[in-house]
């Protein structure tokens, strides 16, 4: 058992220490990547801060992810009654097809999109590439609220309807509190996903509506690593960490994680 407990923290060590190593770069004061620095600035925050093309496409990332968030939600969570509820007898094979486009290699959608969306003139577009971060993020949403909407005790619902609830008050007021930390913790978890996502940024977006994980990718490779992407990096990790404090304060993230 202590061996375990040994290879377990090894193993945890070996995964934080890349982001030690990159959290130190980040404070670098040469003009290169270096480990260990010669020394130590916050200019290079400063300068992440001071670009204003970066602060637009991380500004196009936060929009477009949440826009992802919450029109998956609005999708997945009526599909999610529609498929535990009244069609039950194919629920299988529905969903199988809302999961297809998540067993499908993301570079072979990501070339059929482009070709259809080149056809209909929807390429290099932002709304072309909103509809293909929702065709990825429907199905993890979907399945992340599937679980919550089977196990809703529908004696509540029941003793709402016997009290003289209407269907509408009944969701807002009987259904929704039950799905508040699924729906959280969905648009959560698609927002990271669509925030992230490069392969799909990278063909279907234009000069014009770059992400901000695509203006990363295409300064690496024209401008070479600089300390700036340490820095970026960093400041997107933090980010990471506030959104999942938030989800504890609000819906118990860590709690649910922890199974308490």
């Amino acid at each position: 058992m202590r061996l375990i407990r040994v290879l377990t923290y090894c193993v945890v060590v070996l995964m934080l220490l890349p982001i030690v190593v990159t959290s130190t770069l980040a404070f670098t004061s040469g003009s290169t990547v270096a480990f260990p620095p010669p020394g130590y600035s916050i200019k290079w925050f400063v300068a992440v801060f001071a670009d204003n093309q970066l602060g637009q496409a991380a500004l196009l990332s936060a929009g477009l992810a949440s826009a992802v968030a919450l029109l998956s939600v609005v999708i997945s969570l009526p599909s999610c009654f529609l498929v535990e509820r009244h069609l039950t007898s194919v629920r299988q094979s529905l969903e199988t097809t809302v999961m297809m486009p998540r067993m499908v290699p993301e570079i072979v959608l990501v070339l059929a999109l482009l070709i259809f969306f080149e056809r209909i003139r929807l390429a290099e577009t932002l709304i072309g590439l909103l509809v293909s971060h929702l065709i990825i993020c429907v199905p993890f949403t979907y399945r992340t609220l599937a679980g919550s909407v089977a196990a809703l005790d529908r004696r509540l619902e029941w003793s709402s309807d016997i009290l003289g609830a209407t269907p509408t008050r009944r969701f807002w007021r009987v259904v929704l509190p039950q799905l508040k930390t699924a729906i959280v913790s969905a648009c959560a978890f698609t927002f990271i996903l669509s925030f992230n996502n490069v392969t799909m940024a990278l063909l279907l977006s234009g000069a014009e509506n770059r992400t901000l994980p695509v203006e990363m990718f295409v300064r690496m490779n024209i401008g070479g690593l600089t300390p700036a992407v340490p820095a970026l990096s960093l400041i997107l990790a933090a980010g990471g960490a506030a959104l999942f404090i938030l989800m504890d304060r609000t819906v118990g993230a860590f709690s649910k994680l922890s199974g308490r």
